[in-house]
């Protein structure tokens, strides 16, 4: 089944046409110990999926070498004293150091940045900086942030930290649009969203991703100027007749587009072990003997004569032979046994966005690619848990919507979806370490949540 997570925080996505999940900051810092008084002048690109990107100059006192350092960004909570989270710190810490200009040799201090949440607001806001191994800030540091919106981004400021030769610079300042061809505008997306929104224990949050899936594939297809025909099963209409009948209904032309999310519970056999989830399509009695019988594919007594659970693997093969250009299949549900209980975890640190635009040269690549694809993801590995709460959602969901918008934005280069379902696999695992399945809140009951997935080229 999939497992719910408790929350004192309620983050809501508006209907939006497009999202911007990227945060720009003008950072200034010095420690001011004796080991290092330099005054570094930083830009941050943070993005709401916890990733980012890190360029620090300044000078070396020593030889008066302007030096400009590249790093990852790598965040987390820092845990409180009970070993839970504390949702009121974000530490952001930059890892993977490399030269841009100057000598390689010379000493670097890798910083931590410290966001505080804006009770105010909801968001976090960068407050300080330390050293490695550290959460506080000295008193002794000076510390400046600024968040950067896009109508004050200048291209003197960027040329402070990009070339004008860089893929960012380029990519950022590129105003150039080619347009849809009328092959392309001719593109329709199919949208089938199935959500378990009457369960009683995740329904609330099978409801927030039912309304983010459709936020964001209505704010693809509207950016692109492509038609889209959706159609969502939830409610009262959610059963397996009605999906059933849907996906056959599915009549995409050899160009189209079809994108088919599931939330709601998932489970594996155990005598019928398969590396992807079945749906929990009815709600089972809490017996594995009585759950056993209920998966008899036919059964002479019953008038339905089917049963009660799709694999999302056969409904990706299923929608794979209607020969579709793209095909999108996406599953937030749990991969273990039905019965397992349910786990705890916290929200994603969110920071106002800078209104990035999208890169329509990322998306042609992704969404308009000539070259016929099927990806098929699901939010875990078989034996695992998928993590959600009432108040924010799935996280896989969460996470592969911040990807993709991630890699959408103008601020990426070099997209494939092998790198967006990377992303959102590498940061579902980190979500996961700092979960817990189980009390007590010990290293033992830390949550293992892997998402899996392949990418089939061709028809």
């Amino acid at each position: 089944m999939r497992a719910k997570l408790p929350i004192a925080f309620i983050l809501i996505f508006g209907a939006t046409v497009q999202a911007y999940p990227q945060s720009l900051y003008q950072l200034q810092y010095n420690f001011h110990h004796p080991g290092d008084s330099i005054t570094y002048h930083a830009f941050m690109v943070r993005f709401d999926d916890g990733t980012g990107l890190l360029r620090v100059r300044y000078v070396e006192p020593k030889t008066n070498q302007d030096v400009l350092i590249e790093t990852d960004i790598e965040e987390a909570f820092t845990l409180d004293k009970s070993g839970m989270p504390d949702t009121s710190i974000l530490v952001s810490k930059a890892i993977d150091p490399r030269f841009i200009s100057g000598n390689d040799k010379t000493k670097f201090i890798t910083p931590v940045f410290l966001f505080e949440n804006n009770s105010t607001t909801g968001y976090f806001d960068p407050t300080g900086v330390t050293e490695p191994g550290n959460t506080v800030m000295s008193t002794s540091t000076i510390f400046s942030a600024e968040l950067i919106e896009r109508a004050a981004l200048t291209r003197e400021f960027v040329l402070q930290f990009f070339s004008e030769d860089e893929d960012f610079f380029v990519n950022l300042f590129n105003i150039k649009s080619r347009g849809l061809t009328p092959v392309e505008k001719s593109i329709k997306l199919h949208l089938l969203i199935v959500a378990d929104t009457l369960d009683k224990e995740i329904g609330s949050s099978c409801a927030r991703d039912m309304r983010r899936a459709s936020e964001t594939f209505t704010g693809l297809t509207n950016f692109l100027g492509i038609k889209i025909y959706p159609k969502t099963i939830s409610g009262k209409e959610y059963n397996k007749q009605n999906i059933q009948a849907a996906i056959n209904n599915l009549k995409p032309s050899a160009n189209d587009i079809v994108v088919f999310y599931y939330s709601g519970h998932g489970f594996k056999i155990p005598e019928k072990p398969r590396r992807f989830p079945n749906l929990k399509l009815k709600n089972f009695r809490n017996d594995r003997s009585n759950f056993r019988d209920s998966m008899t594919w036919i059964k002479k007594d019953r008038q339905d004569n089917i049963s009660y659970s799709l694999n999302i693997e056969d409904i990706f093969n299923s929608i794979k032979k209607k020969g579709a250009r793209f095909n999108l299949v996406l599953s937030d549900c749990c991969n273990n046994d039905i019965f397992s209980e349910n786990a705890k975890g916290t929200k994603p640190g969110k920071t106002k966005g800078s209104g990035i635009e999208w890169s329509e040269d990322n998306i042609r690549t992704l969404f308009l690619n000539k070259n016929p694809m099927s990806v098929l993801a699901t939010a875990a590995s078989t034996g695992q848990k998928a993590s959600s709460n009432d108040d924010f959602g799935g996280f896989f969901s969460y996470f592969f919507k911040t990807s993709m918008e991630n890699y959408c934005s103008k601020l990426k280069t070099n997209v494939t979806w092998d790198l967006v379902l990377q992303d959102a696999q590498k940061q579902t695992i980190v979500k996961a370490r700092h979960t817990y399945c189980d009390k007590p809140y010990i290293p033992e009951n830390i949550c293992q949540q892997n998402p899996d997935y392949k990418i089939i080229f061709g028809k």
